[in-house]
């Protein structure tokens, strides 16, 4: 470009560049245009005014040059430019790699389902607390999954907060709400003993007895291989599940541990290996007896042999799950120790049984 007859003002074939210094750094922006006498002296006005305001320290490059690449970096309010749904992209980019697939399947959902609708077209300078806090008392949501959204959200303006863009997270001024506590409902030995006998097909039937026996998650159990059985010891140890077919971590850290096995889930295992196809390290344990391949994911022995067994026993249904809460009242009411059975089902401490247990715990 060639220089014109005003001072910062260079002009092209069909463009116009505006120069000027902004804290010590040569800036350089182009005007799609042809250089006429009158658009020339119109961004010759346009400099002085930047100059005037850079002068004053009330410029802001977002402003003047909204579609720059250097503006966001040089204006002096960056929270009024970057709305809560950016600030989500940001926050996904540089935490989602670190997430287990079903963390992030359950973020997504929340972001899409609760955060965006709700506030994505807000800049993070016009979000409030009292926004989230009139969201939170109008949800017909549980107080577990408001605060699963608001933990989100607390993520997502910890990123900006860290990048120096807010000068504080407005979430953190959001109390959590207080947690029901969760009530369950094991199985009687009677039903526990009725479903197991209404289970017809025996690979699928020891698939639920060792349920029954070790309380693992649906999907530890899954995953279960034969490198992770230690028949010796009878102990399995806890590496890996499958979460919506795909193989995963497990839950926690603490949920990645050493397992002690009752006869009765011994048994279980040494059963599996009389009729498995192959007792190779790497192949996982359980199997769909309909292929004799290992079960795709927990919806097939749920939908296939779960619920026709409770159909056929007489007894009211509830999810699978319910084995592993079967297991922990049992073993209490027997006097175990709740700080062992906390290792056993993989909690961080004992808190979560005494909470969702008490009645058990002698």
């Amino acid at each position: 470009m060639k220089p014109t007859e005003f001072k910062g003002i260079y002009a092209g074939e069909s463009s116009i560049r505006i120069d000027f210094m902004l804290n010590g750094e040569r800036c350089r922006e182009t005007i799609r245009g042809t250089p006429t006498k009158t658009r020339l002296k119109e961004a010759a006005l346009k400099r002085d005014q930047i100059q005037y305001e850079i002068d004053m320290g009330k410029f802001d490059y977002l402003s003047h040059f909204p579609n720059s690449p250097r503006a966001l970096r040089h204006t002096p309010n960056k929270a009024a430019h970057i709305t809560i749904s950016q600030s989500v992209d940001i926050w996904f980019k540089h935490k989602s790699k670190n997430w287990t697939q079903a963390t992030y399947r359950g973020n997504l959902s929340k972001v899409r389902t609760h955060v965006l609708p709700n506030f994505g077209q807000l800049t993070l300078a016009e979000f409030k607390p009292s926004m989230f806090k009139l969201w939170a008392s109008s949800s017909t949501l549980s107080p577990k999954s408001i605060n699963a959204v608001r933990s989100i959200m607390l993520g997502i303006f910890k990123e900006q907060f860290n990048d120096c863009v807010i000068d504080s997270n407005p979430i953190e001024k959001c109390e959590p709400l207080p947690k029901r506590t969760k009530r369950v409902t094991p199985f009687n030995p009677e039903q526990r003993e009725a479903i197991i006998d209404a289970i017809a097909n025996p690979i699928a039937r020891d698939f639920y007895i060792f349920a029954f026996s070790t309380g693992l998650r649906t999907g530890e159990q899954l995953g279960l291989r034969w490198q992770d059985v230690d028949f010796e010891k009878k102990r399995i140890y806890i590496r890996q599940s499958i979460v919506n077919g795909k193989l995963a971590g497990t839950k926690t850290d603490s949920s990645n541990r050493t397992h002690h096995l009752d006869d009765e889930a011994l048994q279980v295992l040494l059963n599996i290996q009389q009729y498995h196809p192959s007792n190779q390290p790497e192949e996982r344990v359980f199997i769909n007896p309909a292929n004799m391949k290992p079960w795709k994911d927990d919806a097939v022995p749920r939908n296939r042999h779960w619920k026709p067994a409770l159909k056929r026993a007489g007894v009211p249904y509830q999810r699978p799950y319910t084995c592993r809460h079967t297991y922990a009242s049992t073993k209490l009411t027997a006097g175990c120790d709740p700080s062992w059975l906390a290792k056993q089902m993989g909690h961080k401490d004992w808190g979560m049984i005494r909470t969702i247990y008490a009645q058990w715990i002698d």
